[in-house]
């Protein structure tokens, strides 16, 4: 394993390149707001799988993230979305010609919102227990009106994350983003081989929302994950399913 740190827009970005000898194939793992590279551990547990069928893996820190550079408060959509272009664009520059795009959570927002058409070597889309319309956010705990008051009120909201129990802030500008972007319309008007993957136990994001947005998209698959939660780390049986899924799902992928 290699830590990197990367330039992106004014922000130091880190991430660990988990490197498979003499492969340009990539799996770039992109994690949930509130959280990091390792996604619980579930990030870490899919990249060792992918070694074995010849992938390397990238997992990185968002700004505002883990041990990248900014303040929680300045992160928005338009920012992690410039991230992920760098991020792509350093592992370009690295040799990788084969890319595959993972999501998770937010993180599957984001992904979802990537300008995939810059791209031919973007070749799938993979999305774990995505949030991909605000709509349903705003409505459960997070970007809702009164907590977007609150946002107006000091400049942010203060959240706790599901699993460290951290404090987080939620700057104003993401709020007001929530109601600009609809990741799941770019989702629908993209041709690229998708993966949607979610726990029938999400307390977080219910997965018919994932279920609902793959019958409305071209080359797509739903599968659902027998008692699994948010970030499947609540039992083996969960992550290991999700994983198996998404390796198989992988090495179809031309």
């Amino acid at each position: 394993m290699e830590k990197i740190y990367y330039d992106s827009s004014n922000n130091k970005l880190c991430g660990i390149l988990t490197k498979y000898e003499k492969s340009d194939k990539v799996v770039i793992m992109c994690h949930g707001i509130r959280g990091n590279k390792d996604e619980c551990g579930a990030f870490v547990k899919l990249s060792e799988e992918l070694l074995k069928i010849g992938y390397s893996s990238f997992r990185f820190d968002f700004n505002g993230h883990g041990e990248s550079d900014g303040l929680d408060k300045d992160m928005t959509i338009t920012k992690e979305i410039n991230d992920l272009e760098n991020t792509v664009n350093m592992l370009q520059e690295k040799g990788y010609g084969k890319i595959i795009l993972l999501g998770s959570s937010f993180g599957a927002g984001i992904v979802s919102l990537f300008p995939f058409e810059k791209y031919n070597n973007v070749k799938a889309i993979i999305l774990w227990y995505g949030c991909l319309d605000y709509d349903y956010a705003r409505f459960g705990n997070l970007f809702t009106e009164e907590n977007m008051k609150k946002a107006e009120k000091d400049g942010y909201y203060i959240s706790k994350s599901m699993n460290t129990g951290e404090e987080f802030k939620l700057g104003l500008e993401l709020f007001k983003e929530t109601y600009q972007f609809k990741p799941y319309e770019n989702l629908i008007n993209c041709d690229l081989p998708k993966l949607f993957v979610h726990g029938d136990k999400d307390s977080a994001l219910p997965y018919e929302l994932s279920e609902k947005v793959s019958k409305q998209c071209s080359n797509s698959i739903f599968k659902l994950i027998k008692n699994g939660e948010h970030t499947f780390m609540n039992s083996d049986e969960a992550i290991n399913e999700a994983i198996d899924v998404t390796i198989e799902f992988i090495k179809n992928i031309k």
